[in-house]
């Protein structure tokens, strides 16, 4: 791990902060190999009901890769290959993570950031966002499969606005395109609503969220690449459970339910 990854829990709440902040939190390879032991940890921990993914200061989420090290880490034989595979299975255990994922969007959300986001279930942006991915720049390429989390989220044609327009969208732009499902001032407002929001999806039934992130999930993929029977024995699982009869019985009662994930 390194300590630009900071990884923390508050109850039911699980954290992953990337914390470069005198470089707006810009990714280096050391950062993208900590997201993978990051996320397995709230993963394991059966406490952790959601993970909210930040930046820390006040001025970005994450704003690209650090190009400072383009040399070192990605110039070498080889080193592309490496940094990629590395950037993907960071991607992949967020995007593929059973429990669900906030990205809290503040400030810069650059290339990486954006590839980032993209593998989160909920997308929150504060007024302060700015989107972009500055591709056409540095000559840089994106292969099909991280091209697609995009375009999965905000479609083809903001896509290529993104990489070649070279847009830079502002917070209500990025609400207008998809990329965020809500806006709130930045600061204390910002802040509180990921608590809440945070709070509020903890309290729900784990095997609900899990179900309905896995089926979305199949939704997405080219069909033979589905997995329509395991979608399916989730679904019947809620419903065998005893989390189901506590939502029913709380109900009735009119009280609020606890969950087990069982």
């Amino acid at each position: 791990m390194t300590d630009k990854l900071i990884v923390k829990k508050e109850g039911p709440v699980g954290h992953i902060i990337f914390n470069n902040v005198a470089k707006h939190n810009a990714l280096s390879l050391d950062m993208w190999e900590a997201i993978k032991p990051a996320v397995d940890t709230h993963e394991a921990d059966p406490e952790v009901k959601v993970i909210v993914v930040s930046g820390a200061g006040d001025k970005a989420f994450v704003a690209g890769a650090d190009v400072s090290k383009y040399q070192e880490e990605r110039m070498g034989e080889n080193a592309q290959e490496h940094y990629a595979r590395i950037g993907w299975e960071g991607m992949m255990a967020l995007y593929n993570c059973s429990k669900t994922t906030i990205a809290a969007l503040n400030g810069y959300c650059y290339g990486g950031g954006i590839s980032v986001a993209v593998c989160c279930d909920l997308r929150y942006g504060s007024s302060t966002l700015q989107v972009a991915q500055p591709a056409l720049r540095y000559g840089i390429g994106y292969r099909y499969k991280s091209l697609r989390l995009v375009v999965d989220v905000v479609g083809a044609a903001p896509t290529k606005e993104l990489l070649l327009g070279a847009a830079v969208w502002n917070a209500d732009e990025a609400y207008a395109r998809g990329f965020v499902s809500r806006v709130e001032e930045a600061g204390e407002a910002f802040d509180g609503f990921i608590a809440k929001t945070a709070q509020r999806i903890a309290a729900g039934a784990p095997l609900t969220a899990r179900q309905v992130k896995f089926a979305i999930n199949q939704i997405v993929l080219d069909p033979q690449d589905r997995d329509l029977e395991t979608a399916e024995e989730m679904f019947q699982a809620c419903y065998a459970s005893e989390d189901y009869a506590e939502g029913v019985t709380a109900f009735a009662e009119k009280r609020k339910p606890v969950f087990k994930g069982r």
